[in-house]
């Protein structure tokens, strides 16, 4: 009994550790292996050619994931993971009928429940149209009631004619000119005080603002500031050389409808060669209007170069200084 527990506890033991390991095994793949990426952009110019042809691929995993966006005058989209395609845009041709197919059944059936529906009301006007004809012969078998209804009494109006107030005299008006002139009184006070009050929260608003600028120039002119600006300045300059593209050429040719114009598009390509000299190759038509050419980017990224700078920035003594220094001002 003992040898077979000791037994499942093992297997379970191995199940656990090949679980493990394959979790720990996607999890460097994840980090480490990259994420490939090609640019290709073609333009040609000519009859019945389209205004670009633009192919983006994206794969990983020696293409176990495969990405591929393709434009040449209709865009296509397709994700596929090893064999399985995911996502296909457009659908081909037999899927497609397929789903027109069962889109035209689901509308056939929605039209026949529609028409039952229509079927069930026009016969319910029909049963109530025989209810109101019963219902009309008792109405006229009651309307030859006696002629008591039609001799009803009309009500009386009774007016009441009220006695005339006298128009108040010259005592009675300056009696209320006090009550007036305290009335405006109050007004008056109450306007100062809404402007006395309005001015106050005015300049406490100014000292609040000038408070919080010279705070946060404080807090901008200390060390901790600059010692995370400089964290923050290198980890990023440190990403952009490693989503750097490892691959990048051009070769393009344009032309302008003045002669002029294209040789100064050529100088400023001149005074870049020290830059895109050994990428980029520039030529210049100065018979007629056109944009040519062909791009080529190839390049590679690794969730570890965003996850490494991720845990420095967290970590960091500095930017954890200046984060409750900005928090505590809030």
């Amino acid at each position: 009994m003992l040898h077979i527990l000791l037994l499942i506890l093992k297997i379970i033991g191995i199940v656990l550790l090949s679980i493990l390991g394959i979790l720990l095994l996607g999890i460097v793949c994840a980090l480490f292996v990259p994420v490939r990426y090609r640019i290709e952009a073609v333009r040609q110019e000519g009859e019945g050619q389209p205004p670009a042809a633009v192919r983006v691929k994206v794969t990983w995993l020696l293409h176990l994931i495969n990405f591929l966006i393709r434009f040449d005058g209709e865009l296509f989209v397709r994700v596929r993971i090893s064999f399985l395609t995911i996502l296909r845009i457009p659908q081909k041709e037999g899927r497609r009928k397929k789903a027109e197919q069962r889109e035209s059944g689901k509308k056939k059936k929605q039209k026949k429940q529609e028409d039952s529906v229509k079927q069930d009301k026009k016969e319910e006007p029909a049963q109530s149209k025989d209810g109101a004809e019963s219902g009309l012969q008792e109405t006229t078998a009651t309307a030859s009631l006696p002629e008591m209804q039609e001799h009803r009494e009309e009500p009386v109006e009774i007016t009441q004619t009220l006695p005339e107030e006298d128009p108040p005299g010259f005592w009675d008006k300056l009696r209320v000119i006090p009550k007036m002139l305290q009335r405006l009184f109050e007004k008056i006070r109450g306007l100062f005080e809404n402007i006395e009050y309005t001015i106050n929260k005015f300049c406490d608003k100014i000292r609040s603002v000038s408070d919080t600028i010279e705070y946060y120039r404080e807090v901008v002119e200390g060390e901790a500031f600059k010692r995370s600006f400089a964290l923050c300045k290198d980890e990023l300059t440190a990403i952009i050389k490693r989503l750097r593209p490892r691959k990048f050429e051009a070769s393009l040719i344009v032309g302008m409808d003045d002669p002029a114009s294209t040789g100064e598009i050529l100088a400023v390509c001149g005074m870049l060669y020290p830059i895109i000299g050994g990428h980029v190759d520039v030529r210049g038509d100065f018979e007629r209007k056109r944009l040519e050419g062909e791009i080529l980017i190839v390049g590679k990224l690794r969730m570890f170069t965003f996850l490494r700078t991720a845990v420095r920035i967290y970590f960091n003594k500095d930017i954890r200084k200046l984060y409750r220094l900005l928090k505590r001002r809030q």
